[in-house]
């Protein structure tokens, strides 16, 4: 169940930041903590993870267990780490004068990737530490 949840939460990921991503207009200013295009993002992934989380504690639920808590506590962690990641990187990118066509900037992007996806190992460890 557990690589389950990890499975989903990584095809969600790409989902929202990528399919979902570009339906916002197209504005640079997600390095600010006010973007509303870097906050609806974020409450993209934060849905995603509470519909992942939902479908597990479904599961535990049909096994005589209730563990609802977790959609909250981990779509609002999502959503504070995701934007995070997000707002942090994008004023590395700002500060550095990078820009898309460049090898610095995917590097930067894998770095970025790669932490939404320890985000997700972190989440399965605690679910099934705490709540599963």
């Amino acid at each position: 169940m557990i690589l389950a949840v990890f499975f989903l939460l990584i095809v969600k990921h790409f989902v929202c930041d990528f399919a979902l991503q570009g339906r916002f207009p197209h504005t640079h200013d997600k390095h600010l903590l006010t973007s509303r295009k870097g906050h609806l993002h974020a409450l993209d992934h934060a849905v995603g993870t509470a519909l992942v989380f939902l479908f597990a504690s479904s599961w535990a639920i049909a096994q005589g267990q209730t563990i609802f808590i977790t959609i909250i506590v981990f779509a609002v962690l999502d959503y504070v780490l995701h934007f995070t990641i997000d707002w942090l990187k994008n004023n590395f990118v700002r500060a550095n004068s990078m820009k898309q066509d460049e090898r610095p900037f995917w590097i930067l992007t894998s770095i970025d990737q790669c932490l939404h996806a320890v985000c997700y190992l972190v989440y399965v460890i605690l679910f099934d530490i705490y709540f599963f």
